[in-house]
Order: structure tokens, then sequence, then C-alpha cells
């Protein structure tokens, strides 16, 4: 009975520690992600496609520069031009700006479209060639200011998500250009995204990030030489905007908040500038892929967490290559984790059967030297040296197993590989809770199942007061997480309870 007691004490810390930073989180934590609407129904086609504005809306060219623009017209948002490719629908308004960019195969809006203004290099009107209605992979659009002094130039590539940028001042003056305004933030799971929301900077030296929150509470701004600049942009929980520094002149990088939104602004000593943007998905593999440093926006943790979440993260894409269902490659995953540590497993359960054994001689131990502590100490270590047993392997297993449980929470709840991502039946998205609580649930009786199969001999008050607290306790942690996270610590339990069966069947044989 004493043995359950400990045994089950030292199980509930373990457990404790794994997951006491989830309580933390959970503070921060809202309602989880659901898919956003889509923008209005636009034109689109399987090539990249440039619309003008003066075919929508009544809207007249700036070509030529024959036309002439109101006080009250408003330019950040007036359409200009608009590009359908595979990937993306971007609109550019009459300043020349991006003020919105929707994400086709993620179904959202990178900006938060009610004011956006990226690309910004003051308030001159642009126009476009009018013969240029199509545009071939690698073609670039030109845009002109009507009093031709500033030339913009985007060169779009319909597969991918970067647009290379130039900028040019025939007036001899300084080229500069501002980015301006917010990403989209996900109303349903608000919280989690303002925590995450932040620049990213990567300089020669190092990356780091301005958690946008923080900069909003304490406006202040940043100011660093160009020529050290290797990328600056906003990211969010799943995708980002950043900008490339492609410039060899000298010049000057400075962001923070103005107006109560966040902004960056580049400028160059020379009256040209050249940039590269990226405006996609945080999806590490395409971003190794893409180069530029970019895979540093993808967070696989701190120092110690880092590879291990890194392993994971290629073990479950390697799985998924063979198995097209997310879910299934969770559960797959979870098997194969636990074959791994059935070792560690074993060891603290035989332990654990030692230790039962040994309790006649632990009990006469402890009447001896019941008022000396130290001495009964030792002589129970001496004790358990002699039979070659360790009263802390149960805890080990679990310990062992800390690190690599912290890096797939991190994988399963932040990778956007499973954004949308369906299961079987009533789950249909792993990136969000399950709607009808089932799995929290079915891992709470699985959880007690496991605790009932692991103890020996009778149950005191106690024990049986934590094999079930426990279970209720993870229940409560885990109900309004991903379901993708849920279904791995199910399963994962589920494998459990058929090791325990199969670890007793080999004792008895």
């Amino acid at each position: 009975m004493e043995e359950n007691r400990n045994f089950t004490k030292n199980l509930f810390i373990s457990f404790f520690i794994v997951f006491v930073f989830m309580i933390f989180w959970q503070m921060y934590v809202g309602k989880n992600v659901q898919k956003q609407n889509g923008p209005e129904k636009s034109q689109s086609s399987d090539t990249t496609h440039v619309q003008a504005s003066h075919s929508q809306k009544g809207i007249p060219s700036l070509a030529g520069g024959t036309d002439t623009i109101s006080v009250t017209d408003t330019l950040w948002d007036a359409e200009l031009v608009r590009l359908n490719s595979k990937n993306l629908d971007i609109r550019l308004a009459k300043l020349g700006t991006f003020y919105d960019v929707y994400l086709k195969e993620y179904n959202t809006h990178l900006f938060d479209t009610t004011f956006a203004r990226y690309f910004f290099t003051g308030y001159r009107p642009f126009g476009y060639e009018d013969s240029l209605v199509e545009l071939t992979p690698g073609k670039t659009i030109i845009l002109y200011s009507r009093d031709s002094v500033e030339v913009k130039s985007f060169t779009f590539n319909p597969d991918s998500y970067i647009v290379d940028f130039s900028f040019v001042r025939k007036d001899g003056k300084p080229a500069y250009v501002e980015f301006y305004g917010d990403l989209y933030l996900n109303p349903l799971n608000l919280k989690e995204e303002k925590r995450i929301y932040s620049f990213v900077l990567k300089t020669k030296k190092d990356y780091k990030k301005y958690q946008i929150a923080k900069l909003l509470k304490k406006p202040q701004d940043v100011e660093i030489p160009l020529k050290n600049v290797e990328f600056i942009g906003l990211k969010n929980k799943y995708f980002m905007f950043v900008v490339v520094n492609k410039n060899k002149e000298s010049g000057k990088l400075r962001f923070g908040i103005k107006a109560g939104k966040p902004y960056f602004r580049i400028e160059s000593q020379s009256d040209t500038l050249r940039l590269l943007a990226y405006s996609g998905p945080i999806e590490y593999f395409l971003l190794k892929k893409i180069g530029y440093g970019l895979f540093a926006n993808y967070d696989f943790g701190g120092a110690i967490i880092a590879p291990f979440s890194m392993a994971i993260l290629y073990i479950l894409k390697f799985l998924h290559n063979f198995i097209p269902n997310w879910g299934w490659a969770i559960v797959v995953f979870a098997l194969l984790m636990k074959i791994v540590f059935f070792p560690l497993t074993y060891k603290g359960l035989a332990s654990m059967r030692k230790m039962q054994k040994l309790k006649p001689e632990i009990d006469k131990l402890q009447k001896i030297y019941k008022n000396d502590p130290q001495k009964l100490q030792k002589e129970m270590m001496e004790l358990y040296k002699k039979h070659n047993v360790n009263p802390f392997s149960g805890c080990l297993t679990l310990v062992v197993q800390l690190p690599i449980f912290w890096a797939l929470y991190r994988i399963l709840r932040m990778t956007i590989e499973l954004r949308g991502a369906e299961f079987i039946l009533w789950i249909k998205d792993l990136s969000v809770k399950d709607p009808y609580y089932i799995l929290p649930i079915l891992m709470g009786i699985t959880s007690i199942i496991q605790s009932k199969l692991q103890q020996t001999g009778a149950q005191d008050s106690q024990t049986k007061m934590f094999t079930y607290f426990m279970p209720i306790f993870l229940v409560i942690i885990f109900i309004s997480m991903p379901s993708g996270i849920v279904l791995y610590w199910f399963t994962y339990n589920l494998f459990s309870v058929f090791e325990t069966l199969l670890i007793k069947r080999l004792e008895v044989s």
C-alpha cells in the first residue's frame, strides 16, 4: 500500500513537471483558429493576370497622366490593378502600394484590410501601361508616377509567394519605402495571435523578435544601418510578410509603432532601392527552399528543445509522405514513440515490482530508524543497491521524455500543415479544439485505465484520489487545445494500456 502511494505521488509530480508550462501557456490561449472567410468573388485564372481598375467600378486609368485626382479620392485603397495567380490575389492601390494580399490555399487575408499601406513611397498617384494585361512567369509590371518622377516595378512568380520589388527616383533624391499597417489577426484566437504577433529582424549577427503588444505599451523606434540588415518583417501565428534587403548601397532601417500601428521604413542613400518580399505561410520546408535565411522565422523553441522539435517535424513530414491524412500520421508517430520508450517503461515497471517485494524489509527499517531519518535514508539506499533497484526509475522515464513532449506540443500547436487538416468523422480541423470534447474525454478515460493497471496491491484513499485527480486535471488542460495535440495524447495513452498488459503477460510467463 505504501509503495502504491509513493509511486502515485512520484507519477503525479512527474506529470506536473511535464504539464505545468501548459497551465501558464493556457492563460494566454483563447479560442482556437478556424478558417477565415475569403474576399469577395474576383476574377482568377490559371495564368497570372492583371486586371485594370478602370474595368471595375468606373475607376479611371492613371496611364498617361490624363486624369485628375480629387482631394477626397482615397488613394491608399482605390484599386489600380489586381494580380491573380495560383497562390495569391494581390490588390495594388493608386499609391502603388499593396493594400490587400489574399492567400488562396489558406483562405485568409494577410493584411488587416481596414488599413494597410505596403510599398508606400509617398502620395504620388501611379498608373501602368494599358497594353500590359497578362503576366507570364517572371514578368514585371511597371508603375509610373503621374509626374514621371518615380518608377516602381514588381516581378511576380505565379508559383511562388515571392515578389521582387525595385524603386527608382528620377529626381536624384534618396529613395525610401515604407510598410505601414497590421497583419490580419484572427479574432477567434486573438489572445494567442497577439502574443505571437511580432517584428522579425535578421541581421548579419543574430535574429530577433519584437513583440508588437509590448511596443504598443511602450512605443519606441529602432534604427539599424541598412548594410547590417538581411530581412525585416511581421509575423503572426501562421503567416508573415518579410522583406529581404538586396541593396548594396548604404542606408538605414527604422521600425516601431506609428499612430498605433507597426511600421518599418527602409531608406537608401542612393536613388534606387531593391527588395524581395515574401507574403505567405510560415512553412519550414518551403522557407528553407526559398533561402535568404527565412526559415529562421519557424520557431522551434529554445536551444534545448529546438533539436527535438526539428527531429519531430522531419519525422512527421516523412510519415505524411506515406500517410496522406495528418491525423493518422500523428497516430503512427505516437506508436513509434511508444516503441522507442518501451525499454525505459519496462525497466520502470520492473523496478516498481521489485520495490513491492522489498516492502517488508523497508517497513522494518522504518521502525528501527524512525528517529534517525539520515540513517534510515542510508540503509534504504543500501537495500536498493543490494537488490539492484532504482526507486526513481519510474520518474526518470517521464523526465527523459519531457523535452520530447514539450517539443511535440510546440510542433503540433504551431505547424501550419495542421491548419484545416481533417482527421475522421467530427474532427474537421486538427489545429482547433474538438468541437464535441470527445478526444479529451477519451484521453481522460485511458489515463484512468492506465493508472489502475500500473498499481499493485490494495489502494488507500489517497491513491484513489490521485488515480482520478490526474486524468481530470489533464482533461481540463487539454479541453481547449488543438485536437491534433489531444489526438496524440489519447493514442499514446491507448498504446500505453496495451503496453502495460503486455508487460504483465511477459512477467507471468
